[in-house]
């Protein structure tokens, strides 16, 4: 039985005569506390009779020796740290050896039956009270640490006095001390808000339950389920707040996702209609020019009945949003499984041709070759929406340009522009300022943000002259190219761990096979933990590094193996990350700057479709790709990343594991500088 389900109410008499033993027993049974009875133990049997009494409360020494004394308190320590000893005796050794010990109590053969029963009683009472008091330390000790689940006790003024440790929080000591907004450095709103709650918790003494808070971090959008109860002393009196957050992302998630299909069910026929509009009124307005005789009619309408057909598609795949689908392995080879791309500037000038007027201006200020990363379906009805917007809006004489950003790309026009009062408004569904207007054009851009994940922002244009309206989209995986040329190889000669990772990783060469074998542990390489087995090389100046991932052998579902370029070797550096995971395909993995959380995405596609990857650094600009054979390449992201000159590239290996390793096998690995090209 465990200790924790029988209550102490014994006190095991050790020492003494019989006469001794007697007294001492009508002593302790006439007591004025709960009843503690009493069991002899013989000395040498003290051991055994402790590990099987649950119930044992105290050890009463009767007329023992310092020698003895001793030996029985060490014998009760041994079984419990806060077990009490009571010395029943008249010897000042053994009074000084009680006064050097923790939990003893020493009670001269004079005191009164009272006395003893007393002091035993008391013994008891506090024994039970410490080892209660233990036992909820070490459980919530337990949970703190090894729980894996955020848990947090706040003083009145929300600052931290406990914190879980879970995985990709920060180190608990740096929470210590600080209320929220200091701890993740005032970085959302999020933070204040759960601030403000802590203090109302512990003003008003009423618990929060189950709120769900949303966090933006740079490695995604997350949600956390929070529950905040008062922390009460035992007079009742508020001393802080103790709370409790479950991760309810996936949850949330799919909520969205019903919401989202429930959203798009309602707007579809609106959508339909309006897209729909235009070029039905093309078609008829020329229907009407062919009957008088104009051949040239007839190509308008041929254009305007294929726009028809494409928007049914694309509201189509609109409707029905992210698409999956599960193939088998023989189906492979033959179907092209990944991520679909869009070459902006070709789309922008083929609905311009269709919707542009003869005085307005198109100005397509983007590279050649430049791609955004979603489907064409899905930016199609953004660009006609916002071009259409622009002509309806800004007049018959517009100029409109396109062009590109950091993280993304814009639109915007030389027209009236937008107050900053009805930016927000104008993306809602229903808005328009026209009298016949449906108000869903707009809407419809708002809708294929939501459903790539991107962001969306309305400014001033800077075309110059008249304000003009900008539409900017941001955390959108644009690529544009970059002319470069390979050089000179590099080899990949240094082999180390990055992180504190728990079992040593190792790289091997296997020259006859031309591969490399790399063996990582590390929990993870994400939002503030770099733990993994780093195979690299030093580079000055542009550099790429390409290769076939033959084989994983994974030891959980995040288990991953690519390659990576860092500004240093520092658990912070920024750096870019390409590879594969366990079950999740392959995954992108980016740390901007130096200290900052580090980002990541899977695409899910299915194992082994895109063995090869490759990785492009060229002036803080990173271009990450993949290929099925590693002639014909694909663009999957591009992003700035703030690297220093040189910089270190290689393969890496997490195993997403404490004391597991994982092992990847490389073949045709090449690390090569770069030199602007044509």
């Amino acid at each position: 039985m465990s200790h924790l389900l029988a209550d102490p109410t014994v006190a095991l008499v050790v020492g003494g005569t019989a006469d001794d033993r007697d007294r001492v027993r009508a002593a302790v049974s006439d007591g004025d506390g709960p009843g503690v009875a009493t069991v002899v133990a013989d000395l040498t049997d003290l051991p055994e009779t402790l590990s099987a009494r649950d119930d044992a409360g105290c050890v009463l020494a009767v007329g023992v020796d310092e020698a003895e004394f001793v030996d029985i308190y060490e014998t009760a320590r041994a079984v419990s740290d806060h077990l009490p000893v009571v010395a029943y005796v008249d010897d000042e050794a053994v009074a000084a050896a009680v006064a050097n010990r923790a939990d003893c109590r020493y009670l001269p053969r004079s005191a009164s039956a009272e006395t003893l029963g007393g002091v035993v009683d008391d013994a008891v009472a506090t024994f039970r009270e410490r080892r209660q008091t233990a036992a909820d330390s070490g459980i919530l000790r337990t949970l703190l640490e090894d729980g894996q689940m955020t848990m947090f006790a706040k003083d009145d003024e929300g600052r931290y006095v406990r914190m879980a440790d879970v995985p990709y929080t920060p180190d608990t000591e740096e929470f210590v001390g600080k209320t929220d907004p200091e701890a993740f450095d005032h970085r959302t709103d999020a933070d204040r808000e759960a601030y403000e709650d802590d203090l109302r918790v512990a003003e008003t003494g009423e618990p929060i339950r189950d709120q769900i808070e949303h966090f933006e971090t740079q490695g995604g959008d997350y949600w956390s389920e929070v529950t905040k109860l008062p922390w009460r002393d035992d007079d009742g009196r508020v001393l802080g707040v103790v709370g409790y957050a479950l991760d309810v992302t996936e949850r949330m998630q799919f909520q969205h996702r019903l919401e989202e299909q429930q959203r798009r069910f309602d707007q579809f026929a609106s959508y339909v209609s309006h897209d729909l509009r235009t070029p039905l009124q093309i078609s008829v307005g020329a229907l009407e020019r062919a009957r008088e005789g104009h051949e040239d009619a007839f190509e308008r309408i041929e254009r305007a009945n294929e726009r028809i057909e494409e928007i049914l598609e694309d509201l189509s795949a609109l409707s029905k949003g992210d698409r999956s689908v599960d193939l088998s392995e023989e189906v492979l080879d033959v179907l092209d499984v990944g991520v679909s791309s869009t070459e902006l500037a070709p789309l922008v000038e083929q609905v311009w041709s269709v919707h542009g007027t003869d005085g307005a201006t198109l100005d397509v200020a983007v590279p050649e070759g430049t791609e955004i990363i979603a489907e064409t379906e899905s930016v199609r009805p953004l660009v006609e929406n916002l071009l259409k917007n622009a002509l309806d809006h800004a007049g018959p004489d517009v100029t409109v340009r396109v062009g590109t950003t950091d993280r993304g790309f814009y639109v915007e026009d030389d027209g009236p522009g937008i107050p900053e009062a009805e930016r927000e408004k104008v993306l809602e569904a229903g808005y328009t300022t026209a009298e016949d207007g449906t108000g869903t054009g707009l809407a419809i851009v708002t809708e294929t943000v939501d459903q790539q994940g991107w962001e969306i922002d309305i400014r001033e244009s800077e075309t110059g002259g008249s304000p003009g309206a900008r539409f900017e989209f941001g955390g959108c995986p644009v690529v544009v190219p970059e002319p470069v040329e390979p050089t000179d190889p590099v080899e990949l000669t240094e082999s180390v761990d990055v992180g504190d990772v728990s079992v040593p990783g190792s790289s091997q060469r296997d020259a006859a096979e031309g591969s490399w074998r790399v063996v990582g542990d590390g929990r993870d390489i994400w939002h503030d933990i770099d733990e993994f087995h780093f195979l690299h090389g030093e580079v000055h100046g542009p550099v790429r590094i390409e290769g076939r991932l033959a084989e994983l052998e994974s030891v959980h579902e995040y288990s991953k193996a690519g390659l990576m370029v860092r500004d240093t070797l520092a658990e912070d550096a920024a750096f870019a990350f390409v590879g594969a995971t366990g079950d999740h395909g392959t995954e992108t993995m980016w740390r901007e700057e130096a200290g900052v959380a580090a980002g990541s995405d899977q695409l899910e596609e299915p194992y082994d479709a895109y063995p090869w990857y490759r990785l492009d650094a060229v002036d803080g600009t990173v271009t990450l790709s993949w290929s099925t054979d590693g002639e014909e390449w694909q663009a999957i992201d591009q992003r700035r990343i703030d690297l220093a000159d040189p910089v270190v590239v290689g393969l890496a290996v997490c195993s997403h594991s404490v004391d597991e390793t994982s092992e990847a096998r490389f073949e045709d690995v090449t690390v090569t500088e770069l030199v602007a090209g044509d």
